[in-house]
């Protein structure tokens, strides 16, 4: 009678071990799968080279272990009995709160510290924001820094004990906020306008399950954003109310973007969140709507896809993290870098760049850098140069007489704006030849040795050689005496090979220049 217990334990974990192979045998369907994109190991091929080299072994491993017999079942009832009996989720970067409330681990981090960039790296992209800012003020348009609030930031109380005994003093975010402040960067800090207001909303503006603000919380903020570009612009945008809130526990978009991760197998009982109903006024001839420009993370993905900003906005382009554009109902179109950025921002009246508190790192994304390059550095030479070919260019110059006309401008203008596009896609493109360089690990290596016998800096050789593939694969397509010429250019700024010219000279009894040419000719024939 004693054994009976032990007996009863043994057919217990029998079953466990031996329900999951008749599962996987019989391909009984479960009915059970894993939200959140979580993906399952396909079973590999056989192949003898992979078995030996025992990639097949740990393929076949990764199926195994992701394939077993009711394994979405099992994975859903660990998941349960962590969070509902130890307050914990292994779900991928979520974090439990107080009261149940979930977290992503990314806001956290910045709120408490931990991913700091330092002063001196927040400092200096301030200083392009501004000058970027004035840069395009002069050509009318105003450039806006949105701070979006942060879950971790507006439910500070709410965070588990274990993250607050970490916090600094020194944030990306506070840094930032100071910086773009004390330079008048254009700035609407919705993260503190949010925070210090809390008590005071109707409403309240997270799900409890997600991530992002909810319908009531980027109601307010766009809103907001609504009348700041009024009074920058003297303008009057269609009017904006929302005097009827609806609370659903059917949730939309965003809403759950947390919860969807947890995968329970008692599902989360979801909290109504508030919906506003929307009214816009924009019939007559008194509204003016801007064309607007937004650079930013997923807290604007919430507005586009309920397809708000085309209410308020002529276009409403929408540059996620400054790599997918996307346009109403979240509709992806093309890619950031095959756009000309001269041509992309020629036509805006307004650019935001937003950012929350998980992203902070990274922000502005690359865009400010890449329209720094374009609108605030000395290229007025080579600017000049392409307007020279252009009105040098019979057939060029006619062809922008026509599109002068088209556009209602003047020649003037009309050159200026295609010199802009050309120097734009020269100025990206050279930035795509310094990454390619830098991921060469053989040239990274010349580059090195070559900097140190021209005695510049590695960054200032990068360049060289960047610009100097550049021209070369262009010239070689159109022009083979322009490419040789590049390449003699490309000769005189290498030390090493000027080196060996002058020797060589010296053995043929000719001039150094002939010797340059002769190995420009052999370079550009030998196609090395």
């Amino acid at each position: 009678m004693k054994q009976f217990p032990k007996y009863i334990l043994l057919i217990i974990i029998a079953l466990a071990l031996f329900v999951p192979l008749v599962q996987m045998k019989l391909k009984i369907d479960d009915h059970q799968k894993l939200e959140g994109g979580i993906s399952i190991a396909s079973k590999p091929e056989f192949k003898k080279e992979t078995y030996w080299n025992l990639n097949w072994q740990d393929e076949f491993g990764k199926y195994v272990n992701d394939n077993f017999g009711f394994r979405t079942w099992y994975v859903k009832l660990i998941n349960q009995v962590r969070y509902s009996i130890f307050n914990y989720s292994k779900a991928p970067g979520v974090v439990v709160g107080r009261d149940g409330e979930l977290f992503i681990e990314s806001y956290i981090d910045d709120y408490i510290g931990k991913n700091y960039i330092g002063y001196s790296k927040t400092h200096e992209t301030v200083t392009k924001i501004k000058t970027l800012q004035d840069s395009l003020k002069s050509r009318g348009k105003d450039l806006i820094v949105v701070f979006a609030p942060g879950k971790a930031s507006y439910y500070p109380e709410l965070l588990p004990i274990y993250y607050l005994s970490k916090q600094k003093d020194s944030t990306n975010y506070k840094t930032y906020a100071e910086a773009l402040q004390n330079q008048k960067v254009n700035f609407i800090d919705l993260n503190k306008w949010f925070f210090e207001n809390k008590k005071s909303f109707k409403h309240k503006v997270y799900p409890k399950y997600g991530t992002h603000w909810n319908h009531y919380g980027m109601t307010l903020a766009l809103d907001t954003l609504i009348k700041y570009i009024e009074h920058k612009r003297n303008i009057n945008i269609p009017d904006f109310t929302y005097p009827i809130i609806n609370y659903n526990s059917k949730l939309k978009g965003n809403d759950f973007d947390i919860g969807i991760l947890m995968n329970f197998i008692s599902p989360i009982q979801k909290d109504a969140n508030p919906y506003p109903v929307y009214k816009v006024k924009n019939d007559g001839n008194d509204y003016t709507k801007p064309d607007v420009l937004i650079v930013g993370d997923s807290y604007w993905w919430c507005m586009v896809g309920e397809n708000l900003p085309k209410q308020f906005f002529r276009e409403d382009e929408y540059w996620f993290y400054n790599k997918d554009v996307v346009f109403q109902n979240n509709q992806q179109k093309d890619k950031v870098k095959e756009l000309n950025l001269s041509s992309s921002l020629s036509q805006r009246d307004v650019v935001v760049l937003m950012a929350t508190e998980a992203t902070f790192y990274m922000f502005p994304y690359g865009f400010v850098d890449n329209a720094f390059k374009l609108y605030c550095t000395d290229n007025s030479k080579r600017l000049n140069e392409i307007k020279t070919d252009i009105k040098n260019n019979a057939d060029w110059f006619n062809s922008l007489l026509k599109k002068a006309d088209e556009n209602k401008v003047s020649i003037e203008k009309q050159i200026q704006l295609d010199a802009e596009y050309i120097l734009s896609e020269e100025i990206l493109n050279l930035e795509v030849a310094i990454e390619s360089i830098k991921n060469n690990e053989k040239w990274m290596k010349e580059i090195k040795q070559k900097a140190k016998e021209n005695k510049i800096t590695e960054e200032e050789q990068l360049k060289r050689d960047a610009k100097w593939q550049l021209e070369n694969k262009k010239t070689t397509s159109n022009n083979p005496k322009e490419s040789l010429e590049s390449i003699i250019e490309y000769i005189k700024t290498d030390a090493k090979w000027m080196e060996s010219i002058r020797i060589k000279a010296k053995e043929n009894k000719i001039t150094e220049e002939e010797q340059i040419r002769k190995d420009a000719e052999w370079k550009l024939n030998s196609g090395s």
